[in-house]
């Protein structure tokens, strides 16, 4: 039996239908003007630099981010070729896949650059995502009300029982991200706690501040996928690839711009970051410097 819906039922929907898409906006927005706020930063340390995997690593998590979050505006007001949805997902994923290598990479450099750590790190992400895309489409995760949703209603033309499998993913994506964390903390506190270190207090507390921002808003994304009405579900899918190549981005610049300060010749002892430069010297030969002249 078709269920009925009261004219404040449909008020309700037509404002979650606006929210979505206006916030959809505003994230798109912030996006554009921390670019430009930034575009100085990127100039000095990234263009006319030597193409080394970070750059082709950041330059992917700068700049893919763009077309998805123009689509997915686009299709919050105009609909979507359903056709076009996959594409559209692929350039999604790899846009926080590399803000995510970002992440990894600087958790690489306060490991001293250890190759064990990368490898697992890897490996646990190719599983992450594995584990991830396996649930996604082996579960069908809904709420007793979706079925009676008015599909028709909602101008995102791929809107189906199955979006909130997405949140499976972002789960998983969470997880890694606080793994992180707690490998970033625990080196801090346990093998660096008596170094007295401008550019590792840098790394580590600028970084930790971008990194809750990055796992807050990948938790309030799972929550509202996973409880929110179908109208909201895609609310916070521009904020999503956008906060991520955002956040990203400013911890490469905070690294590089660490890096360059040490090798301007600052008067206080300190850690070379030579780790997104893929070089020979290890930052470990640096940090033992230091230890022994503290």
């Amino acid at each position: 039996m078709a269920t009925e819906y009261s004219p404040n039922d449909d008020v309700a929907q037509l404002f979650q239908e606006l929210f979505s898409k206006y916030l959809n906006v505003a994230a798109l927005a912030a996006f554009l003007f921390d670019y430009f706020l930034t575009l100085s930063s990127e100039v000095h340390h990234v263009w006319g630099r030597k193409w080394e995997i970070s750059r082709i690593i950041f330059t992917t998590s700068r700049y893919l981010p763009f077309i998805p979050s123009a689509i997915i505006v686009h299709s919050v007001f105009y609909g979507q070729k359903c056709d076009t949805n996959n594409i559209q997902d692929v350039i999604y994923n790899v846009g926080i896949v590399s803000a995510e290598l970002i992440l990894v990479l600087r958790t690489y450099a306060l490991w001293e650059r250890s190759r064990r750590v990368l490898a697992i790190l890897m490996a646990l992400g190719v599983v992450f995502c594995t584990a991830a895309m396996v649930i996604r489409t082996k579960v069908t995760f809904s709420l007793p009300g979706d079925s009676e949703w008015p599909y028709a209603w909602y101008s995102y033309g791929c809107t189906s029982p199955t979006w909130r499998n997405s949140a499976f993913e972002l789960s998983f994506l969470m997880a890694f991200e606080i793994i992180l964390q707690c490998m970033n903390t625990w080196r801090k506190f346990r093998t660096y706690r008596d170094v007295q270190s401008q550019t590792l207090n840098t790394l580590y507390w600028d970084g930790i501040m971008y990194m809750f921002g990055v796992i807050l808003l990948t938790t309030t994304n799972v929550a509202v996928i996973a409880a929110a009405p179908i109208a909201s579900i895609p609310a916070l899918e521009t904020a999503q690839v956008a906060i991520h190549s955002v956040l990203a981005s400013r911890i490469f610049f905070n690294l590089k711009e660490c890096d360059e300060r040490i090798r301007g010749g600052g008067a206080e002892p300190d850690i070379s970051l030579d780790t997104l430069r893929y070089r020979s010297l290890s930052v470990g030969t640096s940090l033992s410097r230091v230890e022994h002249s503290v």
